[in-house]
């Protein structure tokens, strides 16, 4: 202690003197057992009284009554169609304008162009540069994203309510008149080359790549990406082509939700949008999807997988069919949620899995319905077992009366927590024009839902849900898996680039794991495998 100074020495003391109580104290203090901790902590019995009932929690009550906001269509001089809806929850505006072409209409040779057009709108336009578009985002405060499906493009911003003009012009602007650089381009290639690598190794990716391709053969929805092959080729007087030939008010609508009135989001509009000369747009004809004569299994090998990531299904219907309620209801049952057949059996009961589903995807063109789960190599067989005869079962017999109302109630619930947000409210409106639907569409969605009986709902299942003609898509470690698998019918194996692997060595002895991870298998979840499918249970 002689190098201490007074300070750290009344310290050191102190502390000497407290470790030194605690010791003290301690050993007088008698070792309590673990039975007498738990006897101290229970409450003591009151003599003469009896213990109070456990009781049932109580039902839930009938589900309130939502009204979906009223939307005024209009129409500005240049050809745009504005639906304005006036949302006063928050002093937010959501403005989302569409496109009414997607990765559909990318030239044949390179698909994926709608996909790099939709994400050099930010990069800079005729007037702003890259850098400088996002500064005006962030000095409002505001966010812009674009995205894009098979169909669509679509170009959104969300902003104060007092920045509508600003909002409504930046948009307008980014749309309008893109600069198309070199220089962004070049940056946005690399981007685009580094996220398809890390897709490379993704299991989720590769099914959903072979799952689509195969669903779709010749159909421009088989591609859900682009590929490195386009990346080398692909130049920006191919994005200023697609730019010309498809963006136009007439091949456009805007929705507009949020704490300003409907005239103030027309005239915004009207104002931005002046100017946008309508041109003939070419309407895109697309080839006869492929029908399967038998069931077909696809195994997407990856040697080092110690599970397997499946998918299962068929192509259904489009979004506008009158059968999209009832099979809706019948996929709700089988694996719309957690509480549905396949998560019950294949989690629940038989612990093969971190979760197993299904989904009716959304689509203008014919769209797939799917069922997917990530398992262990070790429990392949009991797997492919279990969605086999769910797969079946939902075809062959009407839901019970009780599990048909827990899946009505789920939907039914469901849509309060759409219409929370002017964002949710704005994707809502935006699907009744891309899928064509009427205006009251989702006014009556719960009444639809309700009144689809379970014969209904078994129609539906038997008309859209073949198991005997399914494809299914399995990535995994094909040793392992393949023998397994070809009692469900002719296997063909492929590695992840697509090309045939004639020689599958012998399984070795797999490595002991628990479940799927749920890394994987959320991922699976949240795959919508690029065709489309923004959406759907």
């Amino acid at each position: 202690m002689r190098h201490m100074s007074p300070f750290d020495r009344r310290l050191y003391l102190t502390l000497a003197c407290i470790a030194g109580a605690w010791a003290c104290a301690s050993s007088q203090v008698p070792a309590t057992t673990p039975a007498v901790e738990a006897a101290a902590t229970e409450p003591a019995p009151v003599e003469g009284v009896a213990a109070a009932p456990k009781e049932a929690p109580p039902g839930s009550g009938p589900a309130r009554e939502v009204n979906f906001p009223t939307v005024v269509r209009s129409q500005t001089k240049s050809g745009l169609e504005v639906n304005a809806v006036s949302m006063n929850a928050l002093p937010t505006v959501d403005l989302k304008l569409v496109i009414r072409s997607g990765s559909a209409s990318d030239p044949k040779n390179l698909p994926g162009v709608a996909k790099l057009v939709a994400e050099m709108l930010k990069e800079g336009t005729k007037k702003h540069t890259s850098a400088q578009i996002a500064e005006r985002v962030d000095f409002l405060g505001a966010r812009l994203w674009v995205d894009n499906d098979e169909e669509n493009i679509y170009v959104q911003m969300r902003a104060l309510a007092e920045h509508l003009d600003e909002a409504m012009d930046l948009i307008a602007e980014v749309t309008m008149r893109p600069a198309f650089s070199d220089a962004e381009f070049k940056k946005l290639k690399v981007r685009e080359a580094d996220s398809l690598a890390l897709s490379e190794k993704d299991p989720n990716f590769l099914a959903a790549r072979e799952f689509f391709k195969r669903l779709y053969g010749e159909h421009p929805y088989a591609n859900i990406d682009t590929n490195l092959d386009v990346l080398k080729r692909v130049r920006t007087t191919d994005l200023k082509a697609y730019h010309l030939r498809h963006f136009a008010p007439n091949n456009a609508f805007l929705v507009g939700v949020g704490a300003v009135t409907v005239e103030q989001l027309q005239t915004a509009a009207e104002r931005a949008f002046r100017g946008w000369a309508k041109r003939k747009i070419s309407v895109d004809t697309y080839p006869e999807v492929p029908t399967r004569q038998a069931r077909e299994v696809v195994i997407v090998d990856r040697p080092q997988s110690v599970q397997s990531v499946f998918f299962i299904g068929n192509l259904a219907l489009d979004r506008k069919s009158p059968d999209y309620i009832p099979l809706l209801l019948a996929n709700q049952v089988l694996g719309g949620s957690a509480a549905s057949r396949l998560f019950m059996d294949l989690r629940e009961k038989q612990s093969l899995t971190y979760g197993a589903y299904s989904r009716v995807y959304e689509s203008v063109g014919v769209a797939p319905f799917r069922a997917y789960a990530a398992v262990r190599n070790e429990v392949t067989e009991q797997a492919m077992s279990a969605f086999m005869k769910h797969l079946n079962q939902i075809r062959q017999s009407a839901a019970p009366p009780t599990e048909l109302a827990a899946a009505k109630r789920f939907l039914v619930d469901q849509l309060p927590l759409r219409l929370d947000t002017a964002k949710k409210v704005a994707d809502l409106i935006a699907d009744l024009r891309v899928y064509d639907l009427p205006d009251d569409y989702w006014q009556k969605f719960r009444q639809q839902v309700e009144a689809v009986t379970a014969e209904q709902a078994l129609v539906a299942a038997q008309k859209y849900i073949d198991a005997d003609h399914a494809l299914v898509v399995v990535v995994g470690k094909a040793a392992a898996v393949k023998d397994t698998l070809m009692k469900y019918g002719d296997v063909l194996v492929i590695d992840s680039e697509g090309q045939v692997v004639t020689d599958v060595a012998a399984p070795a002895a797999a490595p002991t794991t628990t479940q799927a991870t749920p890394a994987t298998q959320s991922t699976a979840q949240s795959t919508t495998a690029g065709s489309g499918a923004a959406g759907g249970n």
